[in-house]
């Protein structure tokens, strides 16, 4: 067993954003994710095959959805994202580090 802390070590270099795993299982991925300044490419959207849990533990960020307004989430927000529903980042701060918990399952 080795103590890990998702606060620490956050990347010096935040050209592209950083996607660790930090736990999970063969059906559970568990990863932190690093941001700053990071959206989803122009018409791209994220279509997954697994629902999405997802929170802002640093930053804050906006997640478009298909046809609604986005939704911004700061720091303690979370938002669950069910399988195949089509989403966007269209904003992470500049200022500071945007750190993510995601869990996807």
């Amino acid at each position: 067993m080795n103590k890990q802390n998702l606060f620490a070590s956050l990347p010096a270099d935040l050209t592209h954003e950083v996607f660790e795993q930090v736990g999970g299982s063969n059906t559970v991925l568990i990863e932190r994710i690093v941001s700053k300044a990071h959206v989803t490419p122009k018409g791209q959207w994220y279509d997954q095959d697994r629902n999405e849990w997802v929170m802002v533990l640093k930053g804050e960020a906006k997640l478009q959805f298909e046809g609604v307004e986005p939704i911004h989430l700061k720091v303690g927000d979370y938002i669950d994202i069910p399988a195949h529903c089509k989403h966007r980042v269209s904003w992470t701060s500049e200022e500071t580090e945007t750190l993510w918990l995601a869990i996807h399952y």
